[in-house]
């Protein structure tokens, strides 16, 4: 299969792993990158010998077939709906946009050329752990599955970023949202939840509760993790439960603090590295008409939907319906 003629929107943290990897991978060719920052732009494409551009030139340039938008979250939806209006297939950084009435552009847009494939950049479903896990869910081990819980937890602060991300139950919220829904097979209906200022002065730790037609889901979203990354999932059906966890948890009493650091990846690109080589594959293989694993556009939509009403319900005190879009001030 003839290697796909990609560009990168974005140098940041994530667009520069996107951009090392598909420098990287035998199924895209890696044409150039581009970053509001010309001079970061220029640098990794003189290290990846690719090309710079600027973004529009990106978006315009005619030697590239399918582009990865990983600009500052705030921008998603802009530059996705720019990426489909120029005919350019779509790997589209997560949350694809921040509220509902974002999304609903760049699905009016992919509506326009459905000849287009639009992914996701949910790396949980390139994953070799969870994919495996929903494998065997969907397989029936565990019976009827009825209930998920799930840990996201790292150790990076509040920022000035936090506002164009979304706050922080919409930038890391949406990955368990999105997994919650793929392992139920079930659509979220309703959103509680609340949040606790455990080590910083605005809220670095939050507990929200999903309910699924017939079933429920929990997760605690935490800023405050001892260790680095922990990452946790159960899946309970009325046969059993499956647990995928990168905690060495053993029988008995588990202590885990800062002396277990080093059992624990950093950060996301640690912890998913073969997930996000595997993702930019899968959406090659997708664009090339060939069926691999991905997250649909629809896909994101719910979980940015489920995050929507989970921010929001932070502040109500109360839970709210997963699909109008609620009113957040920021922060």
């Amino acid at each position: 299969m003839e290697p796909l003629r990609l560009g990168v929107l974005g140098t940041g943290f994530i667009g520069e792993r996107h951009a090392r990897n598909a420098a990287a991978s035998g199924a895209v060719e890696l044409v150039g990158v581009a970053s509001l920052h010309s001079d970061a732009a220029q640098q990794l494409a003189v290290e990846l010998d690719c090309r710079a551009f600027g973004p529009a030139e990106l978006l315009a340039a005619t030697d590239i077939e399918a582009i990865v938008v990983a600009s500052r979250t705030s921008d998603h939806a802009r530059h996705a709906v720019e990426v489909l209006e120029h005919g350019k297939h779509l790997l589209l950084e997560k949350p694809g946009a921040i509220d509902t009435a974002g999304h609903e552009l760049i699905s009016a847009a992919a509506a326009r050329d459905p000849d287009l494939t639009v992914r996701v950049a949910y790396h949980r479903r390139h994953d070799p752990g969870f994919r495996e896990l929903a494998r065997r869910v969907a397989a029936g081990e565990i019976g009827e599955p009825f209930a998920v819980h799930m840990r996201s937890s790292e150790d990076f602060p509040p920022s000035d970023a936090d506002r164009s991300a979304g706050g922080f139950v919409m930038d890391v919220g949406v990955h368990d949202f999105d997994t919650a829904r793929w392992l139920l097979n079930q659509d979220p209906s309703s959103a509680y939840a609340v949040g606790h200022a455990a080590r910083y002065d605005t809220a670095d730790n939050f507990w929200i509760t999903l309910d699924f037609e017939a079933a429920v889901a929990t997760t605690t979203l935490s800023r405050t993790s001892p260790v680095g990354m922990d990452i946790r999932c159960e899946v309970i059906g009325t046969e059993g439960s499956a647990l995928l966890s990168a905690a060495p948890l053993g029988r008995g009493l588990t202590v885990l603090g800062a002396a277990d650091r080093h059992s624990f990846p950093r950060d996301c690109l640690e912890a998913f590295s073969d997930a996000y080589l595997g993702e930019l594959a899968d959406f090659a293989s997708s664009c090339r008409g060939v069926e691999a694993p991905g997250a649909t556009l629809l896909d994101d939509r719910h979980a940015v939907a489920t995050a929507v009403a989970a921010r929001a319900s932070v502040l109500r005190g109360t839970a709210l319906a997963v699909g109008p879009d609620w009113e957040w001030p920021g922060g």
